[in-house]
């Protein structure tokens, strides 16, 4: 295949009684905006390892709640809405793009899969975890921490949104944190693989911060379409 592919991953949600696939179209735009095709990937792909070997890259996108087994937790009532064949294909996207040393961007959900998923765990409820999470009216400041090189690009805070009731609570090992909200993890990225994640949504908001996301993203996405 010559033109470069992102795969995005399928979320799920159930209407007038109808369990859908669907991913938003704000989360194509971005790639579509730099030239760079997209597919969904689903939860019930006959030929799951042969689409993923198409794939340049994959983006994770925001979603409902992973089961806290996955990060050794029982499940109290705080983990809302869990679907486990989203989890199972969030972990089996992660683990193949590892191995593979694809690129992935994770957002809301998808930086929550990325620490579920490579041995990290997260916070099942911000507010029963008693962490400090100012939010006013689905926004708050975000400060940047330059401990990997791509930080550098950030301003030392800027404003985000904030869609979200679970965090990152252990880093996985090989990542390292790059946006903090007070108590609370809005970044991270790895320190050798092309993996990113972020707790906002850049694809809602048209900012200095979401261009440059988008852009590595889709940077570390051409670097390995050239090397096919």
């Amino acid at each position: 295949m010559n033109k470069m592919l992102i795969g995005i991953v399928c979320r799920t949600m159930m209407y007038n009684g109808i369990y859908r696939l669907q991913v938003n179209a704000n989360y194509v735009e971005p790639f579509t905006n730099r030239g760079v095709s997209t597919i969904i990937i689903t939860n019930n792909d006959p030929d799951l390892q042969g689409t993923l070997s198409l794939c340049d890259g994959f983006l994770l996108p925001g979603g409902d709640d992973i089961n806290p087994e996955y990060y050794g937790e029982e499940n109290t009532g705080l983990s809302k809405e869990i679907d486990y064949s989203l989890d199972e294909l969030d972990k089996k996207i992660i683990n193949y793009a590892a191995k593979n040393q694809k690129p992935v961007l994770g957002i809301c959900r998808g930086i929550q899969s990325l620490a579920a998923f490579m041995g990290g765990s997260l916070y099942q409820d911000i507010e029963t975890a008693g962490l400090k999470h100012d939010v006013k009216e689905k926004c708050h400041v975000v400060n940047t921490i330059y401990d990997h090189p791509f930080a550098e690009k950030f301003n030392e805070c800027f404003v985000t949104n904030s869609f979200h009731h679970q965090a990152v609570k252990d880093v996985p090992n090989g990542f390292v944190v790059i946006f903090k909200h007070q108590d609370v993890i809005e970044g991270m990225i790895h320190k050798s693989l092309p993996m990113m994640g972020v707790q906002w949504h850049p694809e809602r908001i048209d900012t200095k911060e979401s261009n440059l996301i988008f852009d590595q993203f889709v940077k570390w996405v051409k670097e390995a379409h050239e090397k096919r």
